[in-house]
């Protein structure tokens, strides 16, 4: 502003001996050069905040991306990264485009960093720093702080400052106190008050041991001690040039001053999946991907056939990817040993949970591995099945995957001398997933209700109990008023099509299957008391001391109530056994509904009702056999649901001790958790409804679910649960030919929860590895089916 008075006041001044005339062209002059300058200010003022708002996004190696052009299309690695930056000191000096390579840090070990001392490796917790000052009368001395109050103190807290680095190069500092220091060219005796920073060191180290690599008989497995001279120290770093951010301070050779970096221009190379690569790609033309689908890999990625149920105990080969197809789904690998490539499903596959290797990840060399020098490496990049590691002495090679093991980066000290490679647990969730909102329930039912088969009485009670909670008594004097017809027959609607017909034609002679097998069945009951509950997975739980010794009336009145509401109330498609000596267990069987990739499919789960119920909960546990279904039912069996109490909810999703039901559990499970779209079950994928990302993940998800609902068959026609053996029997020699029809369906192109006629949202096709992956499945169905004495039919 100081700007604009001048030049007005320098205008006035000239114009002020003129005449009015003069004075007139002039005044247009004065105010015509103070918007110009007005103009040229605020066009420099927009060119910094455009500046400032330019959006550069920022990578690291191994980030997968996709084109931000084409976000469904394939993805990519990122593999390289190259990176430009701005600076700017504190005295005014701007650098531009300078490479990040150039870029030195402040301090030679940050805390975070990892060090290596002979063959021990380890981790730096706290810096204790070595400042060379120069003061105004020429001398120099040096501090290493083992106190703090021996430190010289900045003379001022510039724009600069940071806590992480306290002392930088060219910093003002002035000495409060006698301190302990080296002297170098003077004597304690002169009078030293300010000066400035001439250079900044690490002196000390406080180190946390993580583990010893042993590499020959000299080994030692004495744990060095915490406190280290940083010269003793090898710092253990990758990709320091690809790492700098905006707001880190850095050192410019040339320069005494440190620098801030004020911007950053990255480009990335990228390795697609189908084994293509692009360079220099500027970091705005792709996007990151932030969920990633299990089954897409990549290639140089190490995988291993996936475990089927009938033969765990065979060796499973491994290999390693070549190429990609994302939108089929299958994935071309070039398997260990033989050196066959072959083409397989990504369904098939798992990656090696072995070989988890990504970008600098620090590994132990084994001997083989790492001939000269200390076998400690980080890990830089994947080429032809092999890993390539710069270790710790300074060169780089390539190992085979096998050669090398991985530290988790959670692990602490090791008790051994080697550190080891661990498995998670696969009984460990590491997190917790979303459920549907049992609100939903009155959507689902209502539009789904022929479907379910859910006796008219059971819909309206369940119906009002939650609709009451919701929309006040009015809404139950609604739904009191539903029409009965008890001599409404079950039935399905079906599109006019070929495979309609043909399940038209399977239902009118089911009958007449059933009655020419040699086994004679029986109705199974929907509800039943049995005896013998020694396979419950609840059957050793604290509970079983509560029934034993004392029974409240009250517990025994509300589980009465719910046997009763059980009973009177279940719908078709679900089945309960409870038991005569614990009435605090129960076993359900639920059938998976049509138009879901569920369909046909039993799922098992058991129950338990704890001594405070109804006040708590009741505890269930699904019987998985090793599978995922479903985001909300874990193979280890646990099952996240709001109404369980095992996950976030308010209000009405959460259990109620007076108007929660069991019933309302098992219909829950049936119709909110096994439902057409699971892949939106997850914790917050539900934002992805109607996305591009969403939809494409949740299409691969549901070719998946029901590759494992195949699977799952196979494994209740082997292992039917207890009590449920008639129902296995019964339930798949009636569904057989439709579970084989709905195969044959999907392997021609009709979308996963559509054979039967209904209409697909979203999914128009398969993909080539599902159709791979089914047609094995296939053929394991129809012989599983016909062991069982099961009549399959052309089908067989």
């Amino acid at each position: 502003m100081d700007v604009f008075f001048n030049d007005y006041d320098s205008c006035y001044s000239e114009s002020s001996s003129l005449d009015d005339h003069e004075y007139d062209d002039d005044d247009e002059l004065m105010y015509g050069g103070q918007a110009s300058c007005i103009l040229s200010n605020l066009e420099q003022t927009i060119g910094k905040i455009d500046d400032f708002l330019t959006f550069e996004r920022d990578y690291v190696h191994g980030d997968i991306v996709c084109a931000s052009t084409d976000p469904s299309a394939q993805m990519g690695r990122v593999v390289n990264v190259e990176k430009v930056v701005d600076l700017e000191n504190f005295n005014g000096i701007k650098l531009k485009n300078i490479s990040s390579k150039k870029l030195k840090r402040v301090y030679s070990i940050s805390v975070g960093d990892y060090v290596v001392m002979g063959h021990w490796l380890g981790k730096a917790e706290r810096i204790v720093d070595r400042v060379s000052v120069m003061f105004d009368d020429g001398t120099t001395g040096e501090f290493t702080a083992m106190d703090d109050d021996a430190m010289p103190v900045p003379l001022s807290q510039d724009s600069f400052h940071d806590l992480q680095f306290p002392y930088y190069p060219g910093q003002r500092v002035k000495i409060n106190v006698k301190s302990c220091f080296t002297w170098f060219c003077a004597t304690e005796e002169h009078k030293h008050n300010e000066g400035t920073v001439c250079a900044v060191n690490v002196g000390f180290v406080y180190v946390k041991w993580l583990g010893c690599a042993p590499f020959g008989s000299e080994t030692t497995m004495v744990i060095p001690d915490r406190f280290q001279r940083s010269e003793h120290l090898t710092v253990l770093t990758s990709f320091t040039n690809s790492n700098w951010q905006i707001g880190e301070w850095c050192v410019v050779p040339g320069f005494q001053e440190i620098f801030v970096i004020s911007k950053t221009k990255t480009k990335v190379d990228v390795l697609w999946q189908d084994g293509s690569e692009s360079h220099s790609l500027h970091s705005g033309s792709v996007c990151p991907v932030n969920i990633i689908d299990p089954h897409d890999f990549w290639p140089n990625q190490f995988v291993v056939e996936k475990g089927r149920y009938d033969d765990e105990e065979n060796k499973k080969k491994w290999g390693v990817v070549k190429s990609v197809d994302a939108s089929e789904k299958t994935v071309k690998v070039k398997w260990e040993g033989n050196g066959i490539e072959e083409t397989v499903s990504a369904y098939e596959l798992i990656e090696h949970t072995k070989f988890l290797y990504c970008y600098g990840d620090v590994v132990f060399g084994l001997e083989k591995s790492c001939p000269v020098g200390i076998g400690i490496g980080i890990v830089i990049g994947f080429k032809d099945g092999k890993v390539e590691v710069k270790w710790v002495a300074g060169f780089t090679s390539k190992v085979a995957p096998d050669e090398i093991i991985r530290m988790d980066k959670s692990e602490g000290l090791l008790d051994t001398p080697l550190m080891t490679h661990e498995n998670v647990d696969p009984n460990q969730e590491k997190s917790e997933h979303d459920d549907p909102n049992p609100k939903d329930v009155l959507d689902v039912y209502e539009s789904n209700k022929d479907c379910f088969n859910v006796p008219q009485a059971a819909t309206c009670s369940f119906l009002s109990d939650i609709a009451a909670r919701f929309f006040g008594s009015r809404a139950y004097t609604i739904l009191s008023h539903f029409s009965k017809d008890d001599n409404q027959e079950e039935s399905m609607v079906f599109g006019e099509t070929n495979t309609a017909s043909k399940i038209k034609e399977n239902d009118e002679c089911k009958d007449i299957m059933v009655s020419s097998s040699s086994k004679t069945t029986k109705k199974v009951e929907n509800f039943e008391m049995v005896n013998n509950c020694s396979t419950h997975h609840f059957v050793d739980h604290a509970g079983k001391d509560f029934i034993g010794n004392q029974v409240k009336r009250n517990w025994l009145k509300k589980v009465q109530q719910e046997w009763d509401i059980l009973m009177k109330n279940l719908p078709e498609t679900i089945y309960v056994r409870v038991f005569e000596e614990r009435m605090d267990l129960l076993r359900v069987a639920i059938v998976g509904a049509p138009g879901t990739p569920y369909h046909d499919g039993l799922f098992i789960f058991d129950i338990f009702l704890p001594p405070e119920y109804p006040q708590e909960p009741p505890m269930v546990h699904y019987i998985s056999g090793g599978l995922r279904v479903n985001p909300n039912l874990y193979e280890s069996g646990r099952v996240c649901l709001s109404l369980l109490n095992t996950w976030t909810g308010s209000g009405s999703e959460t259990w109620d001790p007076k108007g929660s039901t069991i019933l309302q559990v098992v219909l829950s499970l049936q119709a909110l958790v096994l439902n057409k779209n699971p892949y939106f079950n997850e914790a917050g994928y539900d934002q992805q409804v109607g996305s591009v990302e969403g939809e494409k993940n949740c299409c691969s998800y549901n070719e998946n679910v029901f590759l494992m609902n195949c699977k799952s068959i196979l494994y209740a026609l082997r292992n039917p649960p207890q009590h449920f053996e008639a129902l296995v029997e019964e339930h798949f020699r009636k569904r057989c030919i439709n579970i084989l029809m709905a195969c044959k369906a999907y392997k021609e192109g009709v979308p996963i929860g559509c054979a039967f006629g209904d209409e697909p949202e979203g999914q128009t096709k398969v993909t080539t590895g599902f159709k791979i992956t089914l047609s094995k499945l296939y053929s394991k169905l129809v012989e599983a089916f016909g062991n069982n004495g099961f009549n399959c039919g052309e089908y067989a």
